[in-house]
């Protein structure tokens, strides 16, 4: 079985002082999934847009075309 690495790097921007390991986990999880549920809220917006609308945000069709494409764990 795999050990869960606490101390991990990524966990340092998370940390709270006096906060357990597994609190610090607990947030950069929460972090994530905040960061996940936006990405897919913002890439279906961009979904229903028409065309004529994407130079109003500033984006192209190729741009719009490739944000949508990506799965909402990509950056």
């Amino acid at each position: 079985m795999t050990a869960l690495a606490f101390d991990h790097p990524a966990l340092n921007a998370y940390a709270v002082s006096g906060a357990s390991p597994v609190a610090t986990a607990l947030i950069a999880a929460g972090s994530t999934l905040a960061k996940w549920e936006t990405r897919a809220r913002t890439r279906a917006g961009l979904k229903r847009l028409d065309a004529i609308q994407y130079p109003d945000i500033g984006l192209t069709t190729a741009e719009v075309l490739h944000e949508v494409a990506k799965p909402f764990w990509r950056a």
